[in-house]
């Protein structure tokens, strides 16, 4: 059984995707309800800084990737 790799990237970005809408709700919610204060926009900013290194470095680690290779599970118990 094959399948190509970018399939893991598409399941990768639908994760994004979900991670982009709870972490925009999650800031609408800390700006909207918590008290104005500097400990809530401290807060705030550490939650985007580290989610745009985290995603930086993601990007990082993916561009290398040849993305249009075949990878092959289970090739060696389903040959007869």
């Amino acid at each position: 059984m094959a399948f190509p790799l970018f399939f893991l990237l598409i399941i990768y970005l639908f994760f994004l995707a979900v991670w982009l809408i709870f972490s925009l709700i999650a800031i609408y919610h800390m700006i909207r309800f918590g008290s104005l204060n500097v400990t809530t926009f401290f807060t705030t900013f550490l939650y985007i800084a580290v989610a745009v290194i985290m995603l930086n470095v993601s990007y990082n680690f993916l561009i290398p990737i040849d993305w249009s290779i075949n990878v092959s599970i289970f090739s060696g118990y389903l040959s007869n």
